[in-house]
């Protein structure tokens, strides 16, 4: 299929994105007022139920110059939100500044990446966010969510997607600014990752009553709350 083909259905998956959302009760959560402008640094496999949140918005996500990218691009387009094409493997670079060339001249507002995309590795945030947070100046937000009722996907990701008719509880945690985060971009990254990883733990034992994505010796507080059982 050409990429048009490939755009189309993603379109098309946008569409059902879009009916999906109003089958769900959103529940939406923020550590802190967020400023004006800020990146959005979500996991490739959380993206579904942050979506819900992010439709319609000012924001450009970055989608990759492959047939998944396409089909990304298509359904981002759907829901909203404009695309730039690129990945660390082919045009990333482009992409990046292609988002900073929006965010500075005010058409859009808030850069959104899926830190561990498009394939991995899994769960490990890339330098190009921290980079691009730097250049612009603006904070990195991290994004989750949870609920009690998902799919979990047998793909790379272990993508989680919501049921219809479920509590999806999205989180906006704190503002990190890039100028606090300690060493160069990786050390730095790694950092975001470890912020990441106990924000998803926090959310997914409050809300789902487990870690759908278990790693031992994942620490840190972002969210508290009781416990729910999973069906």
């Amino acid at each position: 299929m050409h990429e048009a083909g490939w755009f189309r259905t993603g379109y098309c998956l946008g569409l059902l994105l879009r009916a999906w959302r109003r089958t769900v009760r959103l529940e939406i959560r923020r550590a802190a007022k967020l400023p004006e402008s800020w990146l959005l640094a979500l996991w490739h496999g959380r993206i579904v139920g942050v979506l819900f949140e992010r439709m319609w918005t000012s924001t450009v996500a970055m989608a990759s110059r492959s047939a998944d990218g396409a089909l990304a691009a298509g359904a981002l387009a759907a829901v909203g939100i404009r695309a730039a094409r690129g990945s660390t493997g082919k045009g990333g670079a482009q992409a990046l500044s292609e988002m900073e060339s929006l965010v500075r001249s005010g058409v859009v507002q808030v850069p959104a990446l899926t830190v561990d995309g498009p394939r991995g590795p899994w769960r490990q945030v890339k330098a190009g966010a921290v980079t691009l947070a730097s250049r612009l100046g603006i904070p990195i937000v991290p994004a989750s969510f949870s609920c009690r009722h998902v799919w979990r996907l047998r793909s790379w990701d272990s993508m989680l997607l919501p049921k219809p008719f479920s509590r999806v509880v999205v989180v906006f945690g704190a503002p990190i600014p890039p100028q606090q985060l300690p060493g160069d971009g990786e050390e730095a990254a790694r950092e975001v990752s470890r912020i990441m990883v106990a924000l998803d733990r926090e959310l997914d034992l409050e809300v789902a009553g487990r870690e759908w994505w278990p790693e031992p010796g994942a620490g840190g507080a972002a969210w508290g709350g009781g416990k729910s059982s999973e069906s």
